[in-house]
């Protein structure tokens, strides 16, 4: 099998201010790179071109060797977890939207247990039962919630749009800490330079008109 990398050559959606902006990257697993620049810049359009949700303006993107286009849209969907800004969470209780997924017959492994989702909650000090409902919960332990079902997917690839944008600092950390502990590929949009700081790489947009 190949290798898994990722490969985005002269990668745009058509909202960059330069071709300067658009992304040539390769990606292997445990690398992250963060997408940054001011707002209205076009770094959420272009993590949509990543997520296959909206088809590029220019260039190419690849996973193992094999070029992502319609044809293997479905295939490429399968291989990531897509986190927007506004958490989905799809289901009334914390349990439920864990292994939501599961549910949606979007994987095909066994769903997880109630004593490895609690596991993952207690790792991203989320302090309630697998019972509590969804109503109940802050901005900021729905966005982590998105990350503990993504977690449990165990899926090689992350896109991440603005993961921190309703965390304190220590839950803000605290992912940190999670994404880097296992070998995956992460691609975020972020403005924290805390969590850029992190990052092995920076896709700079927000270039002026040339």
């Amino acid at each position: 099998m190949e290798d898994k990398i990722l490969t985005a050559n002269d990668l745009g959606s058509g909202f960059e201010h330069s071709a300067h902006e658009h992304l040539t990257r390769q990606l292997r697993l445990g690398q992250h790179l963060a997408i940054s620049g001011p707002s209205g810049c076009g770094k959420t359009s272009l993590l949509l071109v990543l997520a296959g949700l909206q088809p590029p303006a220019t260039g190419k993107l690849s996973w193992q060797g094999k070029t992502i286009d319609v044809d293997s849209l479905k295939w490429w969907r399968q291989q990531f977890c897509y986190l927007p800004q506004q958490p989905v969470m799809g289901a009334e209780t914390v349990g439920q939207v864990l292994r939501l997924p599961w549910h949606l017959k979007a994987m095909t492994s066994q769903p997880p247990g109630d004593v490895q989702c609690q596991r993952i909650l207690e790792q991203l000090a989320i302090k309630h039962s697998l019972d509590k409902l969804i109503s109940q919960l802050s901005g900021g332990e729905k966005q982590r919630l998105a990350i503990a079902r993504a977690w449990l997917m165990e899926r090689p690839v992350w896109l991440l749009d603005e993961p921190t944008s309703a965390l304190d600092p220590a839950s803000r950390d605290r992912v940190i800490e999670l994404l880097t502990a296992e070998p995956r590929i992460s691609v975020s949009v972020s403005h924290d330079p805390v969590w850029l700081e992190s990052c092995q790489y920076q896709h700079q947009m927000g270039g002026h008109h040339e």
